[in-house]
Order: structure tokens, then C-alpha cells, then sequence
């Protein structure tokens, strides 16, 4: 007869695994319905607990795995080192692994995650591999997500308002007078990927000046926005102000512009949704929809503290945080047509 499995009761009463193991295990929020309805499924199904799994997670390995999507965005380095210093502080020590924003070598970094039998992770997803993070969620791994949500997945959870902080970019151009306004998204796998992409259409949308050949998907790669900037400058009616999604991006819409040999922003204005700390030195100071790199360091750091030392359970947490608009000196005012 087939031994019934975690994954068996989690299915017999319609709540993910990582809820079933905060369940059995004790830890963790889970409100008193769901907590009889997973007690019954347990009943019923006549699940036996794993006592030797147990027994090896109990003893803490003191490592925490961050696993972010770019080690080269000094945004994501920012908050890894936030956490770093973090963990040092109450005698943890860091693995730092990036997934480039590639499902199938998440999926590999994740295996590492199991096997190192980390006590937590900071995770930038790519949106996918939802059965494995609630494996390592069952296995009793804290999983602090940071920037983008994992697809059907409860997680603790720190980010940008990021449809907000896109809408507001292209408001800010339309409001120097811009109309024919391109975008530069990175693709809507994941949330920081949809929301600030729906943020910049609806704001295109409101004002009537959508055009669907001026909003190109450049998946988060420089080398793509190079060439979907080369496409848009190259269009017979060029975009009079072109918007990045990210700091990535942003380097491959400044070569294209470096090539074609025009001033910023008397050629074009752009604006960006990004982290200032990346363009100190650039001139002319680029307009950001700045990310608070810092806060949220701190915020995923305490969080990831937190899960760390209290033993007591306490409900899933999450903090948004809004970004701010950095006038700089790309975005020209122009006349309305």
C-alpha cells in the first residue's frame, strides 16, 4: 500500500504543504479552521510523521542562503550585504547564489538550498518553481521574499510599490508635455516584472497615448534593451521620451543612446525605475523612480531575524514601500501636440 505523503494531505484539504508542515511542526501562523481542517485531512489519510526528517531539521546548520537574480545589480548587492551584516551579528553565515533570472537554475540553486539544510533564505524569485519552495518551506526553511512575490506562494514578503512607482514615471513625462513616450519592460513572469508593466500601460492608457509598438519587452538584459532602443530610435517617429523598468536595462538604453550620438535631454529624456546609488557619477544626473535600496535591506533583514530567534509562531508578514521620484536633469520639458 502507497504511504501517504505530506503532499497527500496538503491536497486532501485544499491548503499548500508549507501550511501542512507549520501543522505538524507548530511553527508558524495558520488560522484555527484551517489548523482542524489540515488535523482532520491527518486523521483521515492516517498520516504518519517523518520523526527522523524532523529530527535532522531541528539542528540548526546556522546558514542562510540568499539567492538573488543579477550578482552584477548593486541594488540586489545592497540588500545582500544588509543581510550579511544581519546574520554576522547572531552568529549565521551566508550563501550567496544568483539565478539570472532562469526558472531551470533556480530550480538547481534550490536543491543546493535543500541540501545545505539552510535555516532560512532571502529569495528574489523568478516567479516559478512553486512546488519546491513549499518543500523547503515543509522542511521548515523561513523564506523571506524580496522584490518580486512568488507565484501562489505565502511568503514573508518586502518590496517597491511597484505599479505605483512605474505609473508615476510615465505621469511625470506626460506632465512635461510628452506623448509618444516608449517603454522598456522586462517581462511579466514574475510581479515586479507585471506590476511595472500594467503601472506604465495604464498611465500610457489614461492619457490615450498607448502605442503598443513603443512598449518592448527586454526581459531585465542589457544587451536586449540596446537593441529594442536601436529598434524605437529607429522608428520613421521616434519616442520623444523613453521609460526603463531597471537598472539593467537602463545601461543598454544609454549605449544605444552613446552610439547614436545624442544629448540627453535635448535628443531624448528618459526616466528610470532604479537605485541611485548605480548612477552617482553619471552625468547628466539621470530622473529616477529610486528604489529605497536601504529600507529595504533592513526591513528583509529584520524580518529574516525575526523567523531566526522568535520561536513563538506569528502570521505571515509583509511591507511595501514606495519609492520616490529623484527629478534629475534627463527629462526635458516639451511642447504638448
Amino acid at each position: 500500500m502507497k504511504r501517504t505523503t505530506i503532499k497527500d494531505v496538503a491536497k486532501y484539504a485544499g491548503v499548500s504543504i508549507a501550511t501542512v508542515s507549520k501543522v505538524i511542526n507548530k511553527k508558524g501562523y495558520v488560522s484555527q479552521a484551517t489548523r482542524e481542517k489540515v488535523q482532520h485531512s491527518i486523521s483521515i489519510l492516517k498520516y504518519q510523521v517523518n520523526a527522523n526528517a524532523q529530527s535532522l531539521k531541528a539542528l540548526k546548520t546556522k546558514k542562510v542562503a540568499v539567492l538573488v537574480s543579477d550578482i552584477s545589480n548593486m541594488y540586489l548587492m545592497s540588500i545582500a550585504k544588509r543581510v550579511e551584516e544581519t546574520i554576522r551579528a547572531i552568529d549565521y553565515h551566508m550563501i550567496l547564489m544568483s539565478h539570472n533570472d532562469n526558472p531551470e537554475t533556480e530550480a538547481e540553486l534550490f536543491q543546493i538550498v535543500l541540501q545545505q539544510q539552510v535555516d532560512a533564505m532571502v529569495l528574489i524569485p523568478t516567479g516559478a518553481n512553486k512546488d519546491i519552495v513549499e518543500r523547503m518551506m515543509a522542511s521548515g526553511i523561513h523564506v523571506i521574499a524580496v522584490d518580486r512575490r512568488v507565484n501562489n506562494v505565502e511568503t514573508d514578503y518586502v518590496a517597491d510599490d511597484n505599479f505605483t512607482g512605474s505609473y508615476e514615471s510615465i505621469k511625470y513625462l506626460q506632465r512635461n508635455g510628452h506623448s509618444r513616450i516608449g517603454v522598456l519592460y522586462g517581462h511579466t513572469s514574475n510581479t515586479i516584472g507585471a506590476e511595472r508593466y500594467h503601472g506604465a500601460v495604464e498611465a500610457l492608457k489614461e492619457e490615450g497615448n498607448y502605442d503598443e509598438r513603443l512598449v518592448l519587452q527586454a526581459n531585465f538584459r542589457e544587451e536586449e534593451a540596446y537593441l529594442k532602443t536601436m529598434d524605437l530610435l529607429s522608428l520613421p517617429t521616434p519616442p520623444t521620451a523613453i521609460y526603463s523598468c531597471n537598472n539593467t536595462m537602463t545601461l543598454g538604453l544609454l549605449q544605444a543612446v552613446k552610439e547614436r550620438n545624442m544629448k540627453l535631454p535635448e535628443d531624448l529624456s528618459i526616466i528610470a525605475f532604479g537605485d541611485q546609488a548605480q548612477w552617482k557619477l553619471f552625468t547628466p544626473t539621470i530622473t529616477l523612480m529610486t528604489q529605497q535600496a536601504r529600507q529595504i535591506g533592513l526591513e528583509a533583514s529584520m524580518m529574516l531575524k525575526n523567523r531566526l530567534l522568535i520561536e513563538e509562531s506569528y502570521p505571515i508578514r509583509e511591507r511595501i514601500i514606495n519609492p520616490v521620484l529623484h527629478v534629475g536633469e534627463t527629462v526635458t520639458m516639451i511642447n504638448k501636440t
